[in-house]
């Protein structure tokens, strides 16, 4: 059990550090909106990633089956290119200035929760990721017990991390000025559309 719980925080840890979009966002929403809204985001990043674990561990031989389809890569990477690019010009063409003392509206933690779900689900590395760490599981007969402490530990140093670094984003907040706001959420817009041209650079070479 304890090699398990180990290997599910290497893992684990590996993966907060990866840059990502998903990093961006998160930064974006916490710097911008605050705690709350940018653990929405989180919370449907999180719910991917247990779709995922859950769909690729008791589904591994359909999953292995799709993924291995010749245009599994070029529909889902393009699909997960036009979901960052059309975030990435939304938000690089946001020039409106973040009243903070405007309550947030239901809709938009709805909106900010299918942002998070949606960048993180068509996303080729996420299927292949979950789909690798259940192979492993597989290949090393590990049963259910030590397969759940597996994915629990990577899951929960994700959501340990991410929650850190949105908490981090929130105390600098406080040294930034509007514009300093908008200039960043320029360079996350810029960020969002090169990660989208290279995830379809990748899935068309």
């Amino acid at each position: 059990m304890l090699e398990y719980l180990l290997k599910g925080l290497s893992y684990g840890l590996i993966l907060s550090i990866l840059v990502g979009p998903i990093i961006f966002t998160l930064l974006q929403a916490s710097l911008e909106r605050g705690i709350k809204m940018a653990l929405t985001i989180g919370i449907g990043v999180w719910i991917s990633d247990l779709i995922f674990i859950s769909t690729v561990f008791f589904g591994l031989s359909s999953i292995s089956e799709i993924s291995s389809l010749p245009n599994f890569n070029f529909f889902l990477g393009t699909m997960g290119s036009v979901v960052l690019i059309a975030f990435g010009i939304g938000t690089l063409f946001n020039d409106k200035a973040i009243d903070r003392s405007q309550k947030v509206k239901k809709n938009g933690y709805a909106a900010h929760f299918i942002k998070g779900f949606l960048i993180n689900t068509i996303n080729p590395f996420t299927v292949f990721f979950w789909l690798a760490m259940s192979t492993e599981i597989i290949a090393n007969n590990a049963n259910n017990s030590q397969a759940i402490v597996f994915f629990g530990v990577i899951l929960s140093v994700i959501m340990l991390t991410d929650t850190l670094k949105i908490v981090l984003a929130k105390q600098v907040r406080k040294y930034l000025t509007p514009k300093h706001i908008i200039k960043f959420r320029k360079i996350v817009g810029i960020v969002l559309i090169l990660f989208g041209i290279i995830l379809i650079y990748r899935v068309t070479i």
